[in-house]
């Protein structure tokens, strides 16, 4: 009888020894950090493992799954030039298989026109670039009230390119699991390659356990709680009139981006970017504006500025979105870093932003000093089409 009390309590001791010297991570998946020789130049991987919390839900499940430490300084991925990434605005926009209406047609010759920036980075904002798969990250939406209180969400996002299949470009996938208040919420997008036809919308809300269809007409609503539209996220490039009505070279301390908020920050991404600036016009008189101007970079047709008018035609919100090729594995892909909205009126602000710390609350990204290098990108992962479902927006990730 003692030496079954003695056994057992071994067996206890040695346990709770194996408890104590076993790290808490359980390690899911790995990563290649990127080893930078002469004129920051890749020379080599290093492969880490990575702990289960650095691991995005559904990447976690995958057998295989590589992901890709970012760079420690920013500008390497800045300084990728537009045509090493296949960018080329003065040849015809002809690699993307988009339907569009009768006089919406995209150029066949000579350079591009308004329509053509548009559908571009509708198409690179969507992650529809050759060869990409899939793509997964953590995003997180500060809301800052007049008085400068701040309120945080988080949310996993799922993307992946169709390539016409079925005739969908791609679909999008955002499920919310911060705070508590907010879990469950999910929103689905299937973006159709006929852009005479309105994305395929829809919106999960666990106090009512049911899935609604979003109607077209709601594009310009707010995304919930922000100064940010659903079309700001997936432009419906259809369902608006556009044209070019000037260029103009962006320097942070001159207008229209001088003090504009999120200007600061954007400071070396911004300061000499010379831009053709773009006038919208919504095709729906019922939507709640008079116009968009954007401006993007006249070489990489990236989005710098956007201002938007009301139906008085008085200014009422700035946005300033940042996008780079900060993937070092393949400049090509274009990654979403932060994106700056003001609601001029209400003096709301918004930051949308891949999430700065993991799900331990360790930082990844540091937003002042711009370094990428222990954030981890996770594309070509080989998600599964169950992340693009309505079922999986009823059970999400729990």
């Amino acid at each position: 009888m003692k030496l079954a009390r003695v056994s057992v309590r071994l067996a206890v001791l040695t346990a709770m020894a194996l408890v104590t010297v076993c790290p808490t991570d359980v390690l899911a998946a790995k990563a290649l950090r990127p080893v930078l020789g002469i004129d920051n130049i890749i020379t080599s991987w290093q492969e880490e493992e990575v702990p289960d919390h650095r691991t995005p839900i559904g990447v976690d499940e995958i057998p295989g799954a590589v992901g890709v430490f970012g760079y420690k300084n920013e500008g390497v991925g800045l300084a990728i030039h537009p045509r090493s990434a296949g960018v080329d605005t003065t040849k015809p926009l002809n690699s993307l298989n988009i339907i569009c209406a009768k006089g919406d047609e995209l150029p066949e010759s000579g350079p591009w026109n308004a329509r053509c920036y548009v559908q571009f980075n509708t198409s690179y904002q969507g992650m529809e670039t050759k060869p990409l798969l899939d793509w997964v990250g953590e995003f997180q939406t500060d809301l800052i009230d007049k008085k400068g209180r701040t309120r945080r969400r988080r949310l996993i996002q799922y993307r992946k390119p169709y390539y016409g299949e079925e005739g969908i470009r791609y679909k999008n996938m955002a499920y919310y699991y911060e705070p508590q208040s907010f879990r469950g919420i999910s929103s689905f997008i299937s973006k159709p390659v006929d852009e005479t036809k309105a994305d395929d919308q829809w919106v999960y809300l666990p106090a009512f356990r049911r899935v609604r269809r979003t109607p077209a007409s709601q594009k310009l609503d707010f995304i919930p709680g922000t100064d940010v539209t659903y079309d700001q996220c997936d432009r419906a490039t259809g369902m608006w009139d556009m044209k070019i009505v000037g260029e103009k070279t962006l320097y942070v301390d001159e207008p229209p981006i001088s003090n504009c908020y999120g200007s600061e920050p954007h400071r070396a991404y911004l300061d000499g970017k010379r831009c053709v600036v773009i006038e919208m016009t919504p095709r729906e008189k019922r939507w709640p504006v008079s116009r968009n101007i954007i401006y993007y970079d006249k070489d990489s047709a990236a989005p710098y500025y956007e201002e938007t008018y009301s139906k008085k035609g008085k200014l009422e919100r700035i946005t300033l979105p940042f996008m780079a090729h900060l993937y070092p594995k393949n400049p090509v892909y274009w990654s979403f870093g932060d994106l700056y909205a003001h609601n001029l009126r209400t003096n709301h602000k918004t930051i949308m932003a891949i999430a700065d710390t993991d799900r331990a609350s360790q930082k990844v990204v540091d937003y002042t000093s711009r370094d990428w290098s222990n954030y981890i990108f996770w594309y070509d992962t080989g998600l599964s089409d169950e992340y693009f479902s309505q079922r999986f927006m009823m059970r999400g990730t729990r």
